[in-house]
């Protein structure tokens, strides 16, 4: 993997570890969906799918290693990082909505998936979010307001589905803006 790239990584972190998690949680549910067609109860499916796969932690350190830089490309990076952050967070302002500030509208939804977990929990109900609405019409900092359930994923769920979320901006003036934004959604089964 060129440094570049490692870099590129560095700087989409939080993307990295989610997509650490999501290809973790698919292996991990597809051994578990191969144990339970081999016959064995859902609990004793997962128990043995997690001691096939091993330290998850493990797996983590090692999907790390390969897709982060060394120490001196990481310092680099991370000063870099560091003064865009400072720069954006000076010149992007959020602002709540009211006033003159046109709510932004959305123009593309993703729907909350149920994880095997919670439809065998049979849980339903509602997960309210914050997120903020970038003049491009991204979400970023998606935050639970209300939690419906941590256990089974629902939450982690909700929160993965308003990150693909796509809005018009938000307008001040007529002009694009970051605005702040809550998001409520339903889990129904049917």
């Amino acid at each position: 993997m060129s440094s570049w790239t490692r870099v590129a990584n560095l700087l989409r972190l939080g993307s990295l570890e989610r997509d650490f998690d999501d290809e973790i949680g698919f292996h991990l549910e597809e051994r578990i969906r191969r144990n339970i067609a081999g016959g064995m109860t859902p609990e004793a499916a997962d128990a043995e799918a997690r001691r096939q796969f091993g330290s998850v932690r493990r797996a983590k350190n090692g999907m790390r290693a390969a897709r982060l830089p060394s120490t001196p490309l990481l310092a680099a990076a991370i000063l870099s990082l560091a003064a865009a952050t400072a720069y954006f967070s000076l010149h992007e302002r959020v602002y709540d909505l009211g006033g003159n500030i046109a709510a932004p509208v959305p123009i593309g939804r993703a729907r909350p998936e149920y994880t095997s977990a919670a439809l065998r929990e049979k849980i339903q109900g509602s997960v309210q979010v914050e997120c903020i609405v970038r003049r491009d019409g991204v979400c970023s900092d998606v935050t639970i307001v209300r939690s419906l359930d941590k256990t089974f994923g629902l939450d982690d769920q909700a929160v993965r589905a308003v990150r693909e979320w796509r809005f018009r901006p938000g307008l001040r003036g007529g002009r694009p803006v970051a605005t702040r934004v809550n998001i409520e959604l339903r889990f129904t089964l049917r």
